[in-house]
């Protein structure tokens, strides 16, 4: 009889998605989280698979310069690629305005 792959995949990947076994978790977060876009606030306890977690070792390891270093050359990558947008720093307009929240309050929740 062969070997059921799909028995007790109880659990996945909060980064890739992928279905594992509870023995092939190799991380967990757990802790509180604020959802700004959906205004809401709660617990939660993700859990990794091995590649994941791996990958997110390494970007904590790594300082906030090489994370400005990401972005600057994503942002060259996307220029290439994308549609004029506003520039909300230098547009005296939209200087004041905190788009992260829905009211004037700022308080976002």
């Amino acid at each position: 009889m062969p070997i059921a792959l799909t028995k007790g995949l109880d659990e996945k990947c909060c980064d890739c998605g992928i279905a594992i076994h509870k023995k092939e978790i190799d991380g967990e977060l757990e802790g509180r989280y604020a959802d700004y876009g959906e205004h809401e606030q709660g617990g939660m306890r993700p859990k990794f698979c091995s590649g994941c977690w791996g990958r997110i070792k390494e970007i904590l390891k790594k300082d906030q310069g090489d994370a400005i270093l990401k972005r600057k050359e994503l942002e060259r990558e996307g220029a290439k690629h994308a549609i004029a947008q506003l520039d909300t720093f230098t547009d005296k307009d939209l200087t004041g305005i905190d788009f992260r929240t829905p009211d004037d309050a700022g308080v976002g929740m």
